[in-house]
């Protein structure tokens, strides 16, 4: 509802006590040299493909924009030709009917692949801008990462050439050029769940800032106009997703009511992955949550580094946000 940092963590970590009074060169190579990068913040500066939690954004630019409404629906079959290419679901026996709330709570691919083309990149670009993605937050953290949102504009600019309609296919399901941090995906979440409304985040409290400098007054948020009713078909599909059978059900706590999204995101190829056998090509999984849904009072995001499924994502976020309201109580 502020803006304010309750908790962020980054794992592998490394030992700070090993710092203090100097660190020695065995030390500092062991750190400096580890593949798993213990030094590198995950929460402000991994910069990854989202996945599915990704979708929510998309849902918001087609229905702002007015070119689907809450009633849509696409026949999922498993997948879809776009473009002289075929592009597939995650559940390769297809969904069946699916509306803006089913497609969400289900993760259909094929659902959002349909509203990508009609949306085209630059509306997509426009709404996940609006979110907070391709821009730094403004925490108060030095290093943070922007990531990136492709336009077509951003392509003419970086690589000299047009974009293809074909590349917004991936795009609409949070796969392609597409980058964002885990803090980002927590900023935008939690905006979205407030209405529209985007504080920005910060580790120091407003009370605390205020001692220290008596002249602060906490940033004005970034607002956009969107309506309840507007809100009303992505937050359903949104708390289906962990209540209702849908993909995000081990985020379930009760008596509580959660709202989430899952996402699993390649890192390169699947081809790739199974030919170089690493562990670490292995899909990232995500998982974006807010709580309670009604009146949100936290906002939760979960990278699960090569977890694979968001699925696996979800447990971590829920043992967060169960812990938030514990303390509460």
């Amino acid at each position: 509802r502020n803006g304010e940092v309750l908790a962020m963590t980054s794992k592998p970590e490394f030992d700070a006590n090993a710092f203090v009074g100097g660190v020695s060169s065995e030390v500092w190579r062991s750190v400096a040299r580890d593949p798993d990068k213990p030094m590198l913040n995950r929460a402000t500066q991994a910069q990854l493909a989202p996945g599915s939690i990704f979708k929510p954004i998309v849902a918001l630019a087609g229905l702002l924009e007015g070119v689907i409404d809450e009633d849509f629906q696409v026949l999922c079959t498993g997948g879809a030709p776009f473009y002289g290419r075929y592009f597939r679901c995650h559940r390769s026996a297809g969904h069946g009917w699916v509306n803006m709330a089913s497609a969400l709570r289900d993760s259909c691919d094929v659902y959002f692949y349909n509203l990508g083309k009609e949306l085209g990149i630059d509306r997509i670009a426009q709404y996940a801008e609006l979110a907070g993605f391709g821009a730094e937050t403004g925490i108060d953290l030095p290093g943070e990462a922007e990531g990136i949102v492709p336009s077509s504009r951003w392509k003419v600019r970086f690589f000299r050439d047009r974009w293809y309609a074909g590349e917004t296919i991936s795009v609409s399901i949070g796969q392609g050029a597409l980058t964002v941090t885990p803090l980002q995906a927590a900023h935008a979440i939690g905006g979205l769940a407030m209405g529209g409304v985007w504080h920005q985040p910060r580790l120091v409290s407003d009370e605390d800032a205020a001692k220290m400098f008596p002249q602060f007054s906490p940033p004005a948020p970034r607002r956009a106009e969107i309506s309840p009713e507007q809100l009303a078909p992505i937050l359903k599909g949104m708390w289906q997703v962990v209540n209702d059978g849908g993909t995000g059900g081990r985020a379930m706590i009760p008596g509580l009511s959660v709202c989430g999204k899952t996402g699993s995101a390649q890192r390169i190829s699947r081809t790739l992955a199974f030919e170089n056998d690493d562990p670490r090509l292995l899909d990232d999984g995500w998982f974006v949550a807010f709580a309670p849904c009604e009146a949100p009072e936290i906002a939760v995001s979960v990278l699960f580094e090569n977890g694979e499924h968001g699925s696996w994502a979800a447990p971590i976020a829920r043992d967060v946000i169960k812990a938030y309201f514990d303390k509460q109580d």
